[in-house]
């Protein structure tokens, strides 16, 4: 079952991200929404430690999971650690 509907904001933020193989990834920094249609493009994740992309990531950049790959949501977000090439790591801007 997908349960990735009607999720307020302020619950999403703060969430961890988990793998669908147990793999604990992050937590939801913020939220990426298209300005046309109002829906989530993508996560801004703040990498755990023991994350397999923390390496890749680094202070001062954005870490983006694309909604896509977004199993399901409920107390964690689930993700398909098959996709993690997906996510894209993006300096900030000064």
């Amino acid at each position: 079952m997908n349960n990735r509907n009607k999720i307020p904001f302020r619950q999403l933020c703060g969430k961890s991200i988990v793998g669908n193989m147990g793999g604990i990834l992050g937590k939801v920094r913020d939220v990426i929404f298209d300005e046309n249609t109002g829906k989530i493009i993508s996560l801004d994740m703040e990498p755990s430690e023991n994350s397999p992309i923390y390496e890749q990531s680094s202070k001062g950049c954005y870490t983006l999971v694309p909604y896509k790959i977004v199993l399901g949501i409920k107390d964690v977000v689930v993700v398909d650690e098959n996709r993690l090439n997906c996510i894209k790591i993006i300096e900030k801007e000064e």
